[in-house]
Parts: structure tokens; C-alpha cells; sequence
């Protein structure tokens, strides 16, 4: 093969991989204290969009996600649909995502087999307690800067 067939190929490889992108879920803790997250998810046929796997990331000054400064998960619920732990002063939890799809709403539908697949949240803060439920999802889940986040402040 010659030179620039190689580097032809290379480059149709480069552009079709730029095409792929990731809208991801998450829950920014602006807070100077800890709160306590609870939610749950459901099993589902296909592709779960919140799977049982969430990460906790420290907060960069400007309030994006640090990847490089992963945080430990202690979940308290035992079960494989259900989470529990203490989601730290200015951090944020990243509990799903989208593949090359755009977020608009839970009804909507999503390519690629995905399914919403989101129970229920409940945030305990100082001041009392936020219950989401899936119906209410959009309602506190804004999409921002290639985020779905919901932000505690």
C-alpha cells in the first residue's frame, strides 16, 4: 500500500472516531459539606443508560469534573439496583450516560437500544431532603454544556 492510501485511512479513522460522543448524567455537590445520595435503577431489556458502576470526581475550580482526581464510593445499600453513600463537598457523581445520542427527555427515544432506566433519587442536605422521582426527572435534570446535571447549592 502506498503513502497515501495509508494516510488516507488514517484519516477517514480519525474522523469517524470524532464523530462518537457521550452526554453523561450527573449530580454537582456545590456545597461545603457532604450530602447523602440514595437512588435506585431498574433492570432492564437492552442498554441501561444508569448502570450499577457511578463515579464520584472531585470539582475543578470552575465546577467541571476533574477526571483526573477520582473519588472512592462507599455504597451502604447491599443490593445491585440500589445505592447509598456520602457524596463529598465539591464533587460531583457521574451515575450515567448517553452514547451518541442527544438527551431531551425520559420518554424520548434513544437509538442504539438504550433505555431510561432511572427509579428515584433522594439527597439529604443539613436543611432536609430532595425526592426525585422518575416522573420528575427533567424537572431538576437540566442539560448544560454537554451535561444532564442537576447541581446542589
Amino acid at each position: 500500500m502506498n503513502k497515501t492510501k495509508t494516510y488516507s485511512i488514517i484519516a477517514i479513522i480519525f474522523f469517524l472516531s470524532a464523530c462518537s460522543w457521550q452526554e453523561s448524567f450527573i449530580l454537582k455537590n456545590n456545597l461545603s459539606s457532604a450530602i447523602i445520595v440514595s437512588y435506585s435503577i431498574s433492570q432492564v431489556d437492552g442498554f441501561a443508560i444508569f448502570d450499577n458502576q457511578p463515579n464520584i470526581y472531585q470539582s475543578t475550580k470552575s465546577g467541571d469534573i476533574n477526571w483526573e482526581k477520582e473519588l472512592k464510593i462507599e455504597d451502604k445499600d447491599t443490593s445491585e439496583l440500589g445505592f447509598q453513600f456520602a457524596l463529598p463537598a465539591n464533587s460531583i457523581l457521574k451515575f450515567g450516560h448517553l452514547s451518541n445520542d442527544n438527551y431531551s427527555n425520559k420518554d424520548q427515544y434513544f437509538i442504539n437500544g438504550r433505555v431510561f432506566n432511572f427509579e428515584n433519587m433522594e439527597i439529604k442536605k443539613k436543611d432536609g431532603a430532595t425526592i426525585i422521582s422518575k416522573d420528575k426527572f427533567d424537572s431538576f435534570f437540566k442539560k448544560k454544556n454537554g451535561y444532564i446535571a442537576y447541581e446542589i447549592k
